[in-house]
This record gives structure tokens, sequence and C-alpha cells, in this order.
């Protein structure tokens, strides 16, 4: 119905040079270029002529977009259409979003309507540029925008102006404000504000030629000079209608006159005629615009046109897809969403709420779409009652260093026992290279001095030596001076064996010098009496002891 509407309203058809197919409305005018151009080049050209590359912001544009396609001589069914949608570098695509982040080349930059025939590429570097295809009833189609395709312009017109009738044979070429000079095209029905016509009347012999604009008159488009064009002396109504819009006639004197229907007048120039109110008494239920031809209606935002072009019904947005993965819920002109948890709704649509701002962690926090997550700093771990908050680590529990550890918060440290420092790598000890090594026996070595004087006292005791002969005063002597020896000998050797346990290294080392002493002295001694004491003579004694004992028992 909206393609009838258009037709109905400009009349519309395609005309123009070989390689450019150009319709206009009462709006706009639409220009094919059958050439193929990279989508920057397109865009260039668009721009440099006046004009943007064609938009598909609503239904409305879509049917203007396709009938100007079906309009087209050349076979463009399978061929590939620039239309002014992109995706710049510095975006990405929003799968949440109507355009999924693309936008028009030309204000306003975005719109609720999409016609996508499937998903775009998912990517924030790479220019991406639509294109669409009769074959595909005009669904939207990303692509490489180094690609090559046909493209379409759209150019905004403050009126439009009917093509001049002549009434003499001659000749008419258009300058379009956006194109080349266009010869005459009876199928090109409609002229855009702003065009110039070089009007050439007569033969070659008796040749007139004069240039004409279509101007705006208070409202009203015509064009300038309001003298019929190639009009002939002797007018008549038979040919071509006497060059009238609507109604001809003739008087008597052989002059042609002009009249229009009910509700138009006749312009400056006496032959076409406009309405004189193209809005009074209109059946739109909303809004009417006037036309140069008569008026179209149109709706508030939120409705559309019905079927009959006349009433407006309810958009049910929510169909579009509006709110994304969100709820949505229609209204009568309007809707809302209702945004899943982790959104909120800013100027009607859902925004994901950045709960890292809030502060919800203790320490590290990593935002996401709809949510958020919390991590701990190295040597720290999460409650698992409250993944929000961080407590340190005990890393001494573990053991790490060689030596000491100490816990701090969020880390540890090592230490060394004295003589001792940390090696590079922090955990272990070695060395402290200016301490002066001590002669401290180890505990090895004063194991093995103690089974070595054991071996050494035994050997001792059990050695026996020949006295020389002595008598029998001096053997008494010497015997009493041996049984005190022995008698001090044992009772030091069991203080001495009392105390190494107690005190390891210093009793040992005083034990060993000691005993050195001791042992010299009594060899000293024996040296002096000419006399060596042996274990076996008081044995001896014991014998005679114990004997006498046991006589007198």
């Amino acid at each position: 119905m909206m393609r009838v509407l258009i037709l109905m309203l400009s009349f519309s058809v395609a005309g123009g040079t070989d390689r450019v197919r150009t319709t206009c409305t009462a709006e706009a005018c639409l220009t094919l270029h059958l050439e193929e151009e990279q989508f920057e080049k397109a865009k260039e050209n668009c721009v440099n002529n006046g004009g943007n590359l064609v938009t598909m912001r609503d239904d409305n544009e879509f049917q203007r977009v396709k009938s100007a396609l079906l309009a087209a001589e050349d076979s463009i069914l399978n061929s590939k259409v620039w239309i002014g949608l992109e995706l710049p570098k510095s975006r990405c695509t929003d799968f949440t979003e109507e355009l999924h982040g693309f936008k028009w080349t030309s204000e306003p930059n975005d719109s609720k309507y999409s016609n996508w025939k499937k998903k775009p590429l998912s990517t924030c570097t790479e220019n991406r540029c639509v294109s669409i295809s009769l074959a595909d009833d005009l669904k939207w189609t990303d692509g490489s925008c180094r690609e090559s395709a046909f493209y379409m312009c759209k150019f905004l017109s403050k009126g439009m102006c009917k093509p001049i009738v002549m009434e003499e044979p001659g000749d008419v070429k258009y300058i379009l404000p956006f194109l080349e000079p266009q010869a005459q095209n009876e199928r090109l029905t409609m002229l855009p504000h702003g065009t110039s016509a070089e009007i050439l009347c007569g033969g070659s012999e008796d040749s007139q030629s004069f240039i004409s604009f279509c101007l705006d008159k208070d409202g009203i488009f015509g064009w300038s000079n309001s003298e019929r064009f190639c009009a002939r002396n002797k007018k008549s109504c038979t040919h071509k209608n006497g060059g009238c819009d609507h109604f001809c006639s003739e008087t008597a004197e052989e002059i042609v006159r002009c009249e229009c229907r009910e509700g138009y007048y006749l312009m400056d120039d006496q032959v076409n005629c406009a309405l004189r109110n193209n809005c009074e008494n209109s059946p739109c239920e909303s809004t009417c615009i006037p036309t140069s031809t008569g008026f179209s209606c149109a709706c508030a935002e939120g409705f559309q046109l019905a079927e009959d072009n006349i009433n407006c019904v309810d958009i049910d947005e929510c169909n579009q897809h509006i709110c994304g993965k969100h709820r949505c819920h229609n209204t009568v002109g309007s809707y809302f969403c209702m945004c899943n948890p982790g959104y909120r709704l800013v100027a009607g649509k859902c925004e994901d709420v950045d709960e890292c701002a809030e502060s919800r962690c203790d320490q590290g926090c990593l935002n996401s779409q709809g949510s958020f997550s919390c991590f701990c700093h190295a040597g720290y771990h999460s409650l698992s009652e409250n993944r929000g908050m961080c407590t340190d680590v005990d890393e001494c529990l573990s053991k790490p260093c060689e030596d000491i550890c100490l816990n701090t918060i969020g880390s540890f440290k090592c230490s060394c026992r004295k003589n001792f420092i940390l090696a590079k790598n922090g955990i272990s000890c070695v060395p402290d290279p200016t301490e002066k090594p001590q002669n401290t026996p180890s505990p090895d070595h004063r194991e093995a001095f103690i089974t070595k004087l054991t071996q050494l006292t035994t050997s001792f005791e059990s050695t026996t030596i020949k006295p020389p002969s002595l008598n029998k005063t001096n053997t008494q002597v010497d015997s009493s001076k041996r049984k005190e020896s022995f008698v001090s000998s044992w009772i030091f050797v069991y203080v001495l064996a009392s105390v190494i346990p107690l005190v390891v290294l210093i009793v040992l080392i005083s034990v060993l010098v000691i005993w050195k002493r001791s042992r010299k002295e009594t060899l000293k001694n024996n040296n002096a009496d000419n006399y060596c004491w042996v274990s076996s003579g008081l044995d001896k004694e014991r014998k005679k002891i114990n004997i006498q004992l046991n006589n007198l028992m």
C-alpha cells in the first residue's frame, strides 16, 4: 500500500543518464548508480552532489527504496547496493541494540527500525558496511567496506515541480541540482526545487530559447516565466489539452482557457492547478502533510499508518526485539524494558551495572555483563561464606623456609640462626662469611672421644707390671699409697661420669685436660719412687682381708 501511495503522489519513474536511474517523490529524489564502487567512494560521491547514501530508518523509506529499485530498467535482481549504514572502527558490534552498533552516515544516526538478514560479524577492529539486494527482499547484509557494489543516493527537496508542457514542438533540458543535464523524458514526472530548464522552441530557423527555474511561490512550487512555453499563435484544446493541467476550453476568438477542478486554483503560469488548502477537511486521523500534488497522512511516534493510509495503529516495539535479551512490555504508542538482574534502565535501555564502582569487593573486582566477580591478591584467600572478603594466608604452615619463618600480612619472611645468613633465594641459609670458625667438637666427635676415654681407662686398669723387689716396710708404705691413689681415681671417674650428660661440650674439654694432668702426676710420683702401680696388688690385699674376716667368723 505504501508503494501505491508513493506512486499516486509522485507519479515518479526512472530517468537519467545511462548509468544513473533517478526517481523522485514529493519529498525526495533517489538516484541509483549502476557503477560499482567501494563504500567510502560511493559515500563521497553522494555527499559531493549534495546528498547522502540512502537510508532505511522506517517502513516508509523501505518502500521508497524498493520502488526505486523496481523501476530501474537494468536487471539488478542479484546485485548488491550500498546503503548508508556502517560500523566504524571505533565501535564494537553490540547485539543489544537494534542496529547492532552500526550507525547511519547521515543524521539521525540511530533508528529503532532494523531489517537484518542475519547477525553481522562480531568485531571491534574492522569497518563493516551494509548492502541490500532485491533477491533478499532488501534484507540488510554486512560485509567488508572494501568490496564493490552499486549504490543509491538520497537528495531531500523542499518541494517538486511538474515537467514543462510545451504547445509547440521543442526541446527541454533539465539541470537537476545533483545530476548532469537530463534530456526531456516524459516519464520523469517530478522535478526537485532548484531545477533549471533550458527550453528551445521552434525549428532550427526560428528557434527561441530561454531558461526557467522551479521556485517556491508561497508554498506552491512552479516554474518561473508564467507565459506559456512555446505557445502557438493559434491555440487549440485538441493538441495536448491546450497545455492545461485539468480542463481546457476555447472561446469564439479561438482563445484557449485552462480551468481547474473543484478545490484547486489556476497557478500563475495559467496552465497548472494546485490545491487551495491541501489538508483542508483531510481524512487523516493524526497528522496531514500538504504536498505540491495533494497531501499525505502521518502518525505520531510509536504509531504507524494503517493499510488505508489514513488511520494510525500502535507499533508493537517488542516484536522488533528492541529490549534485546531483556523482557519487553508494549504500551500504547510506546514500550518499556524490564531489565535482568545486574542491569538498570537508562534512557529506555538496559545498561550493565558496574558493581565494581560500588566497592562490592574487599580487594580485587572484575565487572562483567550483568554480574561481577571478586578476587584476592597474592597472600590472601577469600572466605567461603563471604566471597567479597579476603583474609591473610599463613604461609609458614607450609614450612617454606629452611630455618625460621615469620608470617606477615599478605606474605612471609625467612630468617636464620646465629652464624648463618639468608641465601639469595630468600629461603635457604648459608654460613655467615664474616664469622670466625670455632674449635668446638661436634656431637660425633664428642661420642668418639668418650668411647676412646673408656677404652683407655679399661686398658689402664687391666695392665699388670711386675714391680721390683722391695723390703717389707717399703712395700707396706707403697701399698698404702696405691690404695689411696686407687680410691681417689675411682671417685674421680664416678664424678666425671655423672657430669658428662649434663654439660656436653665444656665438661668433655675439661675432662680431657684434667685426665691428662692427673695421668702426668701419677706417672711422675711413680717415677720418683721407682715403683709402678698395678691393679693386681690391690686384688691380693682384698683376698687377704677377706680370708681374715672369714677366719674370725
